[in-house]
C-alpha cells in the first residue's frame, strides 16, 4: 500500500516530467497567468524550462514552476571525477525575488533540497540528499534563464561520503 507521502512524491516526479497534470487552484491559476514585475519568471516564461548546465557534473536541466517562488527542477548529467558516475537530481527549490534590485529583469537567489542518484562507471550506485543554493537572472519578455548554483551532498548509500557539485546553465522557458 503507497503511503501518501510516497503518492505525493510519485505525482511530483511524474508532473515535473509533464507526464501526468496536476489540477491548480483556479485563483492561483490566474495570478499565475498575469506578467508582472513581482513575477517575471512564471508570469512571463510559463511553467517549463528545459536547458543546460555545466560544471560538475554537467548535462541536461529542467525546471518547473510550481507557484512564484517555488520550483522543482530536475537534472540527468555525467560527472568526469574519477571515477565518472551519471547523475540524477531532483530538488524542491524556494526563490527570494526581493533581495536584489536591478534595472533589467529580475535576480532571484534561489535554495532547496533533493535528493540524487549517482550511478559510477564501475563500484556501487551512490544515493543522497543535495542542499542547492543559486543565483538566477531572470529576463523580462525572453523566456531564458541564466543560473549558477552550488551544491553541497550528502551520499547514504552505500556508505557516507559528502562532496559539493556546482555549474552554470541557461534554461528557455516554453510557454
Amino acid at each position: 500500500m503507497f503511503s501518501s507521502k510516497k503518492l505525493l512524491c510519485a505525482s511530483l516526479v511524474l508532473s515535473s516530467a509533464g507526464l501526468i497534470d496536476l489540477p491548480t487552484n483556479s485563483a492561483a491559476a490566474d495570478t499565475n497567468t498575469n506578467s508582472t514585475a513581482s513575477m517575471p519568471v512564471y508570469g512571463d516564461h510559463g511553467g517549463l524550462g528545459l536547458g543546460v548546465i555545466v560544471g560538475e557534473p554537467t548535462g541536461f536541466t529542467m525546471k518547473y514552476w510550481l507557484s512564484n517562488p517555488t520550483a522543482i527542477d530536475l537534472t540527468a548529467a555525467w560527472s568526469f571525477d574519477d571515477p565518472g558516475y551519471f547523475a540524477l537530481n531532483s530538488d524542491f527549490l524556494y526563490h527570494k525575488f526581493d533581495l536584489f534590485k536591478i534595472d533589467q529583469g529580475e535576480l532571484p537567489i534561489y535554495f532547496g533540497i533533493g535528493g540524487r542518484v549517482a550511478i559510477p562507471e564501475h563500484g556501487d550506485t551512490r544515493v543522497g540528499v543535495r542542499i542547492p543554493v543559486g543565483i538566477a537572472y531572470e529576463f523580462h519578455g525572453v523566456p531564458i534563464e541564466l543560473f549558477g548554483e552550488l551544491a553541497p551532498i550528502v551520499d547514504f548509500a552505500p556508505s557516507t561520503q559528502a562532496r559539493l557539485n556546482g555549474g552554470i546553465g541557461i534554461r528557455f522557458y516554453f510557454r
